[in-house]
């Protein structure tokens, strides 16, 4: 049946990155990005914009100076802007008024630099909980990342629990970067691929060259859909609201935004435009 998801343009692939803390180190990364035509979310705590700091563990010191409020809406311009906590701390067993103001109070604040509605969120620490996934809902966060490695490239069940591919100095990154670029399958299937990780990390280990070798790799590609986080669970999202015919044959589609479908095996594509009916290709013979 051609009512598979597929991305934008009938594409297979899609790439997403993820940066935390919004340190100063984010200026340098978001011109990389910008060199290599590369989308990338990037999580604020609104209550430690413009303090300075260090962070000593790893293989050395690095500078932790966060970004100051005013320059927000210039360094990232561009790309996604997402909820980190205000403070940074960890709200794992605490009570629903505690997770509710550093989930909200943060995506205010921030709000108010960029002046639009921000529904993303990384977990401080990677750490949640029911009461926290509650909170998450009650504010209108509609993903949220945790630091857990898949080392696949599967879309999320539930986005408020979104396991990314791998950190950047995760030592599978080498193989899941080829298979994800190269990987062969008689029926190929949707991927995402999804690094996340800190600036100040490329300090630490020295290791900024490779990160813009890794970049430039990722880059380019004509199959592949680069996207924020947001862009990329919004899709998703709008996909998962699809009304179909009981015999696929019909589908409507009653959000705004485009939607890509085909079948696996297929090379056919149809975009389902928003507000339409659209009658589907008839079933391919495999």
């Amino acid at each position: 049946m051609h009512d598979r998801l597929l991305w934008p343009e009938g594409k297979r692939k899609a790439f997403t990155l993820s940066y935390d803390d919004g340190v100063t180190q984010d200026i340098r990364f978001v011109e990389l990005l910008n060199k290599y035509g590369i989308k990338g979310t990037f999580n604020l705590n609104s209550g430690l914009l413009g303090q300075p700091g260090m962070i000593r563990i790893g293989k050395k010191p690095a500078s932790h100076n966060k970004i100051h409020p005013e320059e927000v809406k210039a360094v990232y311009a561009g790309h996604e802007i997402a909820s980190h906590g205000l403070y940074h701390t960890t709200i794992c067993q605490t009570d629903s008024a505690r997770c509710l103001h550093e989930i909200l109070t943060c995506r205010k604040e921030l709000e108010g630099l960029v002046s639009h509605p921000i529904t993303g969120y990384a977990y401080a620490f990677g750490a949640y909980d029911d009461t926290v996934l509650d909170a998450l809902k009650s504010c209108g966060v509609t993903y949220a990342r945790t630091i857990k490695a898949t080392h696949s490239f599967d879309i999320p069940e539930n986005f408020l629990i979104w396991d990314p591919t791998c950190h950047h100095d995760d030592e599978m990154l080498p193989k899941l970067t080829e298979d994800f670029l190269n990987g062969a399958s008689l029926f190929p299937m949707l991927k995402l691929f999804y690094v996340w990780g800190h600036c100040y990390e490329f300090d630490q280990n020295d290791n900024w060259d490779h990160m813009e070798d890794f970049l430039k790799k990722m880059s380019g590609h004509e199959t592949i859909w680069y996207a924020t986080n947001f862009e990329i669970q919004n899709y998703v999202s709008a996909y998962r609201q699809l009304v179909f015919s009981v015999d696929g044959r019909f589908v409507r589609n009653p959000t705004c935004v485009s939607v890509w479908v085909g079948a696996i095996g297929s090379d056919t594509v149809t975009e389902i435009k928003p507000g339409c009916v659209t009658t589907l290709p008839e079933p391919s013979s495999l």
